[in-house]
């Protein structure tokens, strides 16, 4: 009979001890999940431009002459003051003259399952979401980061979307 209450304890302890355990893996899924939006690269963005034509993963872009942007090397802190300290009319000014501040046309493949992040908002600290090749649209502008270690074939590592309304 001892043998018997002995066994059930360990089996009862068990069991208590493997339920503790998956609901503890269930909250740190979900606390990975939820902060699983990929990291954008810390350097300078290598192309920048508005979404002309998609076809599967070839877009075709209006790159954009980033020198005419005052902003554009800036860190996301000090573009923040920056535009803050403009008016309405002065930021919708600077946001036309680097619209059509365009170069050239490019064709670029972007390949599944890179990293891609998009705005949810318009404002300069707006937050990010995991984005995907469905979520471009023409129109929108990008910014694309390319590998560094491939030096014939540039391969797009990273990209953000721009907030479209």
């Amino acid at each position: 009979m001892k043998t018997l209450s002995v066994s059930l304890l360990v089996i009862s302890s068990l069991f208590l001890t493997s339920c503790g355990s998956t609901e503890n893996t269930t909250q740190t899924d979900s606390a990975q999940s939820n902060s699983s939006i990929s990291a954008q690269p810390e350097r300078k963005v290598d192309i920048y431009g508005k979404i002309t034509s998609i076809e599967w993963n070839e877009i075709t872009l209006l790159q954009v002459d980033t020198s005419k942007d005052p902003t554009f090397t800036m860190t996301p802190e000090a573009k923040k003051k920056y535009m803050q300290a403009m008016d309405e009319a002065a930021r919708m000014a600077l946001k036309e003259q680097i619209n059509s501040a365009t170069l050239w046309e490019i064709k670029i493949i972007i390949p599944v399952g890179i990293p891609m992040i998009k705005k949810t908002a318009q404002w300069t600290d707006a937050p990010t979401v995991d984005a995907s090749l469905a979520d471009l649209k023409n129109g929108q502008y990008i910014s694309i980061w390319t590998s560094q270690d491939i030096k014939e074939n540039k391969g797009v590592e990273f990209v953000k979307i721009a907030f479209m309304q």
